[in-house]
Parts: structure tokens; sequence; C-alpha cells
């Protein structure tokens, strides 16, 4: 398995030619098979990829972790770029609109373009069950509440009309990559808490070990303590190799880091991971 990591917040020292935004965007063949987890929050993800010399039409499924803007801003382009693919989401509680709220009441829509979902309706998958949608490529909607959910959250929320509520983060789903070796975890973000994601993984997939996780996990409006116990965790699920970044915040990887050590590795743009 290859995973490239088509866009993510940190820039690449060693490709300065690549953007680097808000968001993320990975590239996975495995087993004779192309699939895309996220297209950033705009277009460059697929400037990008003809950079890297990666052709989006050979991406035989996309998913979507969930239903912002960072991880879903790109469609539009993917649809340009890609005439077959279906793109895979969970299915969403209710017409909501998508929010972030700050602590002075200023509201940013964060959701994706619902005129353009509706345009390529066609292509669009709903999930609302854990389903191996292609050979080796798993997604689960089945997230227990082992584990608390980040604390940043709270900022995010849903909204009807003039009813806001927070968001349940019900449109979120795992991400699972087969690999020879073991079982590959994408987060997108992690709302749900990436100690339940992987708890999510164990529960779905039993006899199968997790080799990686790999994505965002919302920890940067974490006390250092939170942190902390989230890294102590993942250290006694004793996966070999835990990539992060985007939502994460570099605090949060700085610590993570310590309480991780080898086993810990930063994103950025242009990473290529093998398996």
């Amino acid at each position: 398995m290859r995973i490239t990591t088509l866009i993510e917040n940190h820039v690449n020292e060693s490709q300065p030619e690549l953007y680097a935004e808000h968001g993320v965007s990975f590239y996975i063949e495995c087993q004779g098979h192309v699939y895309m987890s996220d297209v950033g929050q705009s277009g460059k993800f697929a400037q990008n990829a003809a950079r890297l010399g990666i052709d989006m039409a050979r991406v035989e499924a996309l998913v979507i972790s969930h239903r912002h803007y960072d991880h879903g801003g790109g469609l539009s382009t993917f649809f340009a770029e890609n005439s077959n693919s279906r793109v895979y989401l969970r299915a969403a509680p209710g017409d909501f609109n998508y929010i972030a709220e700050d602590l002075e009441g200023q509201v940013r829509t964060i959701g994706l373009e619902k005129s353009l979902l509706k345009a390529y309706a066609h292509r669009i998958v709903t999930i609302d069950a854990n389903a191996e949608i292609l050979p080796g490529l798993h997604l689960l909607v089945d997230i227990p509440n082992l584990y608390p959910k980040p604390s940043g959250d709270q900022r995010l929320k849903m909204q009807l009309g003039d009813v806001k509520v927070p968001d349940t983060f019900a449109h979120e789903l795992v991400t699972v990559v087969e690999a020879q070796n073991g079982l590959v975890v994408l987060t997108g973000c992690a709302h749900n808490g990436v100690l339940n994601m992987i708890a999510a993984v164990q529960q779905a997939l039993p006899q199968k070990s997790i080799t990686a996780v790999i994505g965002g996990f919302h920890l940067g409006h974490e006390e250092e303590n939170t942190i902390k116990q989230v890294g102590e965790e993942l250290l006694a699920f004793d996966i070999p190799a835990i990539y992060s970044g985007h939502c994460t915040g570099d605090q949060a990887m700085a610590i993570l880091s310590e309480v991780l050590g080898e086993r810990f590795h930063p994103l950025f743009t242009g990473l290529e991971i093998k398996f």
C-alpha cells in the first residue's frame, strides 16, 4: 500500500512547489485499486497531484470523512477531473447547515456546498451502516462513545432556520483500508475522538490488527494533560505507526511525539507513506 498526502496544513520543505492549506487529502494505492480520502478545501489538491504525476481519473472511490469544507471543499474539482468515481458520504442527520460559532457569537458556514451535492447526486452514495464498499475499503459509522470527544467541538454546531444545536458529528465516518500486514485507519478530523474511532475498528474488524492511524485528531483546544492521556491510550493500543497533523495542532503534535516516540510521524503535503 502507498498513501500520498495530496494536501495538508504543513508545507513540504523539500518540495516547495506543492501547495499547503488547512485541510487534508490522501491518494491511496492498495492491491491494484486506487482510492481517495478527502479533497481538502479547494482545488489545490489536484494541482499538487498533477505536479506529483498522479492521475485523478484512476480513482475508483472517493470517501469524504465528514461534511466540512476542509475535507470536501475540493469536490467540484474532483468531479471535473474524474468522471466515473463514486463519492461516499455518511448520511446526514437532517438538512442542517454546519457552522462554527466563536465566543462573540459570530457564525461562519463550514459545510459542503449543497447545490453541488444535488447536482452530482447521481455519483454520490450515502452510507448509513458499516460496509465494505470495494475490496479492502471499509467505511464505519458505528462509532462508540467510550472516550471523551475533543472539547474544541463545542464551537461547531448545526443550524436549521434560526435554531442552532451542537454538532453531533453523526455525519462523520471512519475509513479503513486493508494492507497486506494489517489495517490502516484514516480519521479525517476525528471529531468523534480518535480513540473512539480506533475502538470502532476493533469492534467491526476484531480479527485484524491495526498497522497505522492517519489523520487529524482535533486536539488543538485541549489541555496538556488531556493530550498526554490521549497519547498514552494510543500507546496502549500498540499501533506501530501514528501519522497526524491538520487539526491536531502543533503543540498537541509535539506532546504526542514525546509520548509516542518513534511511532509518531507528522503529516505534511507530499508525504508518501508505504506499508
